[in-house]
């Protein structure tokens, strides 16, 4: 519930605000204020959608994304990668996407997050306003700001691999992953592996690319076994931990193998 509206006209105002307002919250698309958890709960929204940078730009070897860009023009573009085409259509509902943001999807950090398992694996810098960039790895560790865009290498031979599951085409993904490898000699080279909807937030998990870096991709039965050992999921509303965690891994092989096959 809103209980008092701003429109600043700089981010500069905008940080002070949301350091001095009771339960400030950023208001950009505006998707995550409408979702059920704050309908009974008194904030004031800060409404910076039109500070924000909502472009897409190539820089030599690497892509900078604006934070004020919706999802539907992430999925349109053909800068990105496509895994992140991919992420970016797995929030389902067109009306949504047109209205989500790359900075907002960040800043909710829910464990479903479209777009944080890729940004995760890409290694991405979030730029801020008024503070140093800092890795996505590392946001939860700095206190609440402005993301006002995402930066992220793309060297020539890196790939990526996005995908999801839900119980519908329309629903919140109940398990997110993305992977990234350099494509080399037959062998998973500078390997990373994201997941979202296995914990309270996504996160990389470095223990298995570990056991998996510089080396050819395991059996599949072989891998699912190895992945499940590394996941530790909770029992909740969407599904059992044994569920979740067989579930994950076979998403992670289906992600892997898709990789093999643009030869790794």
């Amino acid at each position: 519930m809103v209980q008092a509206y701003y429109r600043p006209e700089t981010l500069e105002e905008a940080l002070g605000l949301l350091g001095r307002e009771k339960d400030a919250r950023l208001l950009a698309g505006g998707s995550y204020l409408l979702s059920p958890q704050f309908k009974d709960r008194a904030i004031s929204a800060i409404a910076i959608s039109s500070l924000l940078p909502q472009g897409i730009e190539r820089r030599k070897d690497s892509l900078i994304i604006g934070a004020g860009i919706c999802f539907q023009s992430l999925a349109d573009s053909s800068l990105v990668p496509e895994a992140l085409r991919q992420a970016a259509l797995g929030m389902a509902n067109r009306n949504v996407r047109n209205r989500a943001t790359v900075g907002g999807n960040i800043g909710a950090d829910r464990s479903c997050s479209s777009l944080l398992p890729f940004f995760l694996v890409a290694e991405a810098i979030y730029h801020r306003a008024g503070s140093d960039p800092i890795p996505a790895q590392r946001w939860r560790e700095e206190p609440p700001g402005i993301i006002t865009a995402v930066e992220f290498p793309l060297p020539a031979g890196r790939s990526f691999a996005y995908g999801r599951y839900s119980r519908s085409a329309c629903d919140l993904a109940l398990i997110g992953c993305a992977v990234r490898a350099d494509l080399g000699a037959g062998r998973l080279d500078n390997l990373r592996v994201a997941l979202g909807g296995l914990s309270a937030h996504a996160q990389r998990y470095p223990g298995l690319e570990a056991s998996l870096e510089g080396k050819p991709l395991p059996p599949r039965a072989e891998l699912e076994e190895m992945a499940q050992a590394f996941f530790s999921p909770i029992d909740d509303f969407r599904g059992s931990a044994a569920f979740k965690r067989r579930r994950a891994a076979v998403l992670l092989a289906d992600l892997l193998g898709s990789l093999k096959e643009r030869r790794l």
